[in-house]
């Protein structure tokens, strides 16, 4: 067996020194000092939009029939919908079904007893108006108060709900994410003057959370027994949330 002499120690020992100093060198480059904050903005912006959804449903033994009511239902709400001036393209007639009509007997087990059909109709309702003002809203809240008590008297149609909205919604969403940006540099500069030092160029930036309410309203139905109105309502605000995550060079003077 060969003896290592002082020279080959010694050599391992510049070679082991060698890896090791190459090893910390890549590994400061690839972690470098950085600061890492989170920035948080939120927008409130004015409802101008309500998308309404409403099922109409029909059942008969006779097949004839339930197909003449459903179809003179459907022409009642889109006619009650033009007479309020709701422009045509902001209607939609979908989830249109037909079929047969079943009901559990202890007896008989499965059994037919009729025909059904069912169709929906979404609409949209906007301030058509340009200018943010009181009249806008009233005439916004007033249109509400008209459509709630026109489908409310009508019978086999039920309001599944109400989705409140902004016309603008994206152009809010990325100026608060902006906001969300300019807060977390904000926090990373205090975090870095506090240690006597200043940030660099972002190693990286996240969008970490996005929250945006619509002010859902889901089974809220108007049936044709006598309506409860709200004379109260106000199209009130929806707030638009975006949290960034990021990441800044940590530079010390």
């Amino acid at each position: 067996m060969k003896l290592m002499t002082n020279s080959d120690i010694r050599k391992a020992t510049l070679l082991l020194s060698t890896l090791m100093f190459t090893v910390l060198k890549s590994s400061a480059a690839e972690n470098p000092p950085h600061v890492t904050v989170y920035g948080t903005a939120t927008t409130s912006v004015a409802i101008d939009e309500m998308n309404w959804k409403i099922r109409i449903s029909h059942k008969n033994p006779s097949l004839e029939e339930v197909a003449q009511a459903h179809n003179s239902t459907v022409k009642e709400v889109l006619d009650f919908l033009m007479e309020n001036e709701l422009p045509e393209h902001c209607i939609q007639t979908s989830g249109m079904e037909f079929g047969e009509h079943f009901i559990s007997s202890k007896l008989k087990g499965r059994v037919r007893d009729g025909y059904q059909a069912s169709s929906s109709i979404n609409f949209k309702v906007a301030i058509t108006s340009t200018n943010d003002n009181d009249l806008d809203r009233l005439n916004f809240s007033s249109k509400y108060k008209d459509l709630w008590t026109g489908i409310s008297r009508m019978e086999n149609v039920s309001l599944n709900g109400i989705t409140y909205d902004n016309s603008k919604r994206i152009k809010h969403q990325n100026e608060t994410r902006k906001k969300a940006l300019l807060a977390a540099k904000e926090k990373a500069e205090t975090l870095a003057i506090t240690l006597d030092s200043e940030i660099g160029k972002p190693l990286f930036i996240e969008e970490e959370r996005f929250g945006y309410s619509r002010n859902n309203f889901n089974n809220v139905y108007a049936t044709n027994e006598q309506a409860v109105i709200n004379d109260a309502f106000a199209p009130g605000q929806i707030p638009i949330t975006v949290q960034i995550k990021a990441s800044f060079l940590l530079v010390t003077k």
